[in-house]
């Protein structure tokens, strides 16, 4: 078995190359290739106040790395007994009881054990030359290093181009529609109807207006062959109608031709490109014609 280390938050570029890595060892060996990583980030266990916002939060993480080509994931329950194992420890306990020959894929930067003591090059040795591992360059794009911070960045920034660059494909959350009756129909009065969110995210661009996909999930998962839909979403405070404004910035988001119900239904919503600022507008009139034209810029390749 092969295992591709690393928490994953994101499966950005680096992260993928290190999955691609392991798919090709696996395959050398004519084994499997499995993502080996923690559930909950490290550092929510050893330093809370230290631990990141998480791009990809929950099973948003194992979907992508099923993606990317992960044929299985170790996910281990990351406690302080675990922070606790020294690096001779976690290797005989983690990874002794794997089945058959074990092989370790990695970006330079993964550690293990107490303190963060081991290293990737530690393993063999540890493991008495049971385990073989192989070491992944940094993936750069734009002259550094793909990061989950750095695509954390870009987004807060509104950078979206780089998040994508980054990524490999464009950043997305997944996040539930608000039920009827918990909306304000500001947009069903204008001739765009809306899906309502107030994001959980804790990672999310600026207010504004945006290009944006999105995927209606059924309740099980995402339904066969449902492709994306263009959309047009506005990400904030409705400024134009100071009654319906909400205590924290609100996902409004229109699905050109959408005719279902999308009352509390689990929606995936990839940010593309940011269209303009939200602002106030002299008339109701006035907004729902900047309305139609956002829908035709979203429309837009």
């Amino acid at each position: 078995m092969v295992f591709a280390a690393g928490f994953f938050d994101g499966v950005h570029l680096g992260h993928r190359s290190i999955l691609r890595a392991a798919r090709e060892m696996a395959r050398a060996r004519g084994a499997s290739a499995w993502a080996l990583t923690f559930e909950p980030h490290p550092l929510a266990v050893v330093a809370p106040e230290r631990a990141p916002a998480l791009l990809t939060p929950g099973a948003t993480r194992f979907e992508a790395l099923a993606a990317a080509g992960a044929e299985g994931c170790l996910a281990l329950p990351f406690t302080p007994e675990l922070a606790g194992l020294e690096p001779a420890a976690f290797v005989r306990r983690v990874l002794g009881a794997a089945p058959g020959p074990v092989a370790v894929v990695a970006g330079p930067d993964w550690r293990f054990g107490r303190a963060r003591a081991g290293r990737l090059a530690d393993m063999p040795a540890l493991s008495g030359g049971a385990i073989d591992v192989r070491e992944v360059p940094f993936e750069t794009v734009a002259g550094a290093p793909a990061s989950s911070s750095r695509v954390r960045d870009a987004v807060r920034a509104g950078q979206l181009a780089l998040a994508t660059a980054l990524l490999g494909r464009p950043y997305a959350i997944r996040e539930r529609a608000l039920g009827a009756g918990q909306g304000r129909g500001v947009g069903t009065k204008l001739g765009a109807p809306t899906a309502n969110v107030l994001p959980a995210s804790p990672v999310l661009p600026p207010t504004g207006v945006y290009a944006v996909d999105v995927v209606v999930r059924a309740e099980e998962g995402r339904a066969p062959g449902e492709a994306p839909r263009r959309a047009v979403a506005n990400f904030g405070f409705r400024p134009t109608f100071p009654d319906a404004r909400p205590d924290r910035p609100l996902l409004e988001i229109h699905i050109p031709g959408f005719e279902g119900d999308l009352h509390g239904r689990a929606l995936d919503v990839a940010w593309l490109r940011r269209l303009r600022g939200e602002r106030a507008f002299a008339t109701s009139e006035a907004l729902a014609a900047q309305i139609r034209a956002d829908v035709e810029e979203a429309m837009r390749p």
